[in-house]
């Protein structure tokens, strides 16, 4: 049964990654369609100015905590603060400081309400192990040209089993009704989307209700992770190979400052999802 927590008006569930896969394996068995969304904290703060993509978030079948600040928001949300209005505010800074130093620290003991971060670029490979074994077959869409490509061969090398029912870049770049019949040709179990967090939810909401037991689910730059592609809004003067950030400043809830260095043409965004989203969990709890 899920469980969720509330965190600046989206819903995220306080699934372990194993309940994770026995969910969505009781979901791909019941035959109907799905749709699965990863929240971070830019998705949280997108959710505050536009209502359309925050509805689209919690009428999701699943939501997965792809980002450390939404484990840090929870945990955050948890504490109780006196109702002596003298030291509301003190304590309420207290806990955002003392709370924002576990991240790094002791990560762990933010884990009480949320047990762990699952994101969407590590349910590729999760998924994709899981449709190997199951017989199913998926679907990859987004990201440059060639990207989806060279991720499904990385990912078959792996699971020699897995059967991929189309690997399509782009926004996308062929017609639209052309790529979703393409979908509705081959039946794939998983369609993995790897588009902008807007676009996701748009192809989600709109097509999940045309599609025969599939389940879609955004992955934001996974692919670009897989197959050492550019991301797509990466400017000419910085087209690198996107990496994802190292293990231990993942555990630390440092992979933002690792984007920052990598991808700053991402600052603006980094910055919405690091300090304005401080900001905005400060001011909720106050209320």
């Amino acid at each position: 049964m899920r469980k969720t927590v509330n965190i600046l008006g989206i819903n995220v569930d306080t699934f372990t990654t194993l309940e994770v896969l026995d969910y969505i394996t009781d979901l791909a068995n019941s035959g109907d369609s799905y749709y699965i969304v990863t929240p971070n904290p830019e998705f949280a703060m997108q959710s505050l100015k536009n209502e359309n993509f925050r509805e689209a978030i919690n009428q999701a079948h699943l939501s997965l905590p792809d980002g450390v600040g939404i484990l840090w928001a929870s945990k955050y949300f948890s504490l109780p603060l006196t109702n002596w209005q003298p030291i509301k505010t003190l304590q309420a800074y207290w806990q955002l400081v003392s709370t924002g130093l576990n991240i790094i620290f002791n990560p762990k003991l933010l884990t009480s309400i949320i047990p762990e971060r699952v994101t969407g670029a590590d349910m590729v490979w999760e998924l994709s192990k899981l449709a190997a074994k199951r017989n199913w077959k998926i679907f990859l869409l987004g990201a440059a040209p060639g990207v989806a490509t060279t991720t499904a061969e990385r990912l078959k090398l792996l699971y020699p089993n897995l059967e991929i029912a189309g690997a399509v870049s782009g926004p996308p770049y062929d017609d639209e009704t052309t790529v979703i019949e393409k979908i509705k040709d081959t039946q794939p179990k998983f369609v993995f989307l790897a588009f902008p967090a807007p676009e996701q939810l748009r192809w989600m909401q709109t097509y999940t209700p045309q599609l025969k037991g599939t389940i879609m689910m955004g992955i934001g730059g996974a692919l670009d992770f897989i197959a050492s592609g550019v991301a797509l809004n990466a400017p000419a003067s910085n087209k690198k190979p996107a990496r994802r950030a190292p293990d231990w400043l993942q555990e630390r809830g440092l992979e933002w400052l690792w984007r920052y260095l990598t991808q700053p043409w991402r600052r603006e965004r980094i910055y919405a999802a690091t300090v304005g989203f401080i900001r905005e969990v400060l001011k909720y709890k106050l209320k």
